[in-house]
C-alpha cells in the first residue's frame, strides 16, 4: 500500500498498518478501516472519524495498488504532504510531513506523533 500524509490542523495522533488495513488511534481510541475490498476505480465517499477527527482523506485503487491519503496533525509554520511511500516506511513517532522550506517561519514549528508533541 502506498501512503501519502497531509499536514492538517487535526488528524489522527498515529496509524499503525496491516496489510490493506488502517487503524488509525487518536487520544486511545482507534478505528480500523479495512480497505481489502475497495475496487479497482472505484470511488472515495469518506471514512468515519476517530474520536472526532477525520482519518483518510482519499483512497484509490490503481493497477491494483491500494493508495491512501491519511494526516498528520501540525502546528504553526509551512508544511507540505509527505510524498508518495510504502506504508512499511511510515513511522508513528517521527514528523512524516515535510517542512516547506520556501518561506521564512518565526515560530517553532511542531507535529503530532504517537509521542505526542514533537518539534521540527
Amino acid at each position: 500500500m502506498q501512503i501519502n500524509v497531509l499536514a492538517t490542523g487535526a488528524a489522527p495522533d498515529y496509524y499503525t498498518f496491516s496489510g490493506e488495513t488502517i487503524t488509525a488511534h487518536h487520544e486511545g481510541v482507534s478505528e480500523v478501516y479495512d480497505l481489502s475490498d475497495f475496487p479497482e476505480g472505484g470511488t472515495f465517499t469518506g471514512a468515519g472519524q476517530v474520536n472526532g477527527v477525520t482519518s483518510l482523506r482519499h483512497v484509490e485503487r490503481t493497477g491494483g495498488e491500494l493508495k491512501v491519503k491519511l494526516c498528520q496533525q501540525v502546528g504553526a509554520g509551512h508544511w507540505q504532504e509527505s510524498g508518495w511511500m510504502d506504508d512499511t516506511s511510515y513511522d508513528p513517532d517521527a514528523i512524516n510531513v515535510k517542512q516547506g522550506g520556501s518561506k521564512a517561519y518565526s515560530g517553532t514549528a511542531w507535529a503530532k506523533t504517537r509521542l505526542g508533541r514533537a518539534e521540527a
